[in-house]
């Protein structure tokens, strides 16, 4: 008996078995707690300074911009992808996830991955055919991203009032989302891979902080999740809406 070795067949498996290992040492590198916690220092930096800055955060974009632009530095940038010759960074915006039926309902605000993880060309998953593996094709995104990720929820409360209780509904259906996308993304990869999520919350005055706090306790129990509270403190009881209350009456 003669067995035909199809050369162009093994060849191309290892290729793809060498790019395989090279992507899994390159993954896990940041998402790690270690890169939460760096996260989280960065928000509370961003709280003291909203607190000297109290018109730094008019937005929930603000807020967006100004964490995205504190975080993107920390991490890999100009990095390697899945292929070799496309670069790319570690921190994205409004990146949609498939959801449990196969939909793009899932788009956290802000995300830490592994630019290794990520093809812009074709799919990270292959199908075995009898030339050898091939990559499948992109999906509707038109780029791909596999592995771990840092998952970050953000929210800004510019009402007086402060944070009530409808806000406290909003704020968990953000946290229910990072926890179905964690299911999705650590069963679809066996367990091999990691999602942490952190929820944060900013508010204009201090009202409400009660409120959050309760929030927060309720959630205590979720695993690799962060809370977050940021407030600006700004006190409206000590502003005027007279425009010449601060000259001197004596002038």
């Amino acid at each position: 008996m003669c067995l035909h070795v199809n050369k162009k067949f093994f060849a191309k498996a290892r290729v793809n078995f060498y790019k395989f290992i090279k992507n899994y040492l390159m993954n896990t590198t940041n998402v790690t707690v270690e890169s939460v916690n760096l996260i989280l220092q960065k928000l509370q930096e961003l709280q003291v300074t909203y607190n000297q800055n109290k018109a730094l955060i008019l937005t929930e974009d603000d807020l967006k911009c100004q964490l995205f632009r504190l975080i993107y530095d920390l991490f890999p940038r100009n990095s390697e992808t899945f292929n070799p010759e496309i670069t790319g960074c570690s921190v994205h915006s409004e990146i949609k996830f498939f959801d449990e039926l196969g939909k793009l309902t899932l788009r956290p605000d802000l995300i830490v991955i592994d630019p290794g993880n990520i093809s812009i060309f074709h799919s990270t998953e292959y199908t075995m055919k009898r030339s050898g593996p091939e990559y499948n094709q992109l999906s509707s995104k038109n780029f791909t991203i596999a592995g771990g990720a840092i998952l970050i929820e953000l929210k800004f409360c510019r009402n007086r009032s402060g944070i009530n209780q409808t806000d406290i509904i909003d704020y968990q259906s953000d946290i229910d989302k990072m926890q179905r996308l964690k299911s999705i993304i650590e069963s679809n990869s066996y367990e091999q891979e990691k999602v942490y999520g952190i929820f944060a919350a900013f508010n204009k005055t201090n009202n409400g902080e009660a409120i959050f706090e309760d929030f927060k306790s309720r959630n205590s129990d979720k695993e690799d999740l962060h809370i977050f509270y940021g407030s600006g403190n700004v006190d409206f009881s000590t502003n005027s809406r007279r425009p010449y209350d601060f000259i001197d009456e004596e002038l």
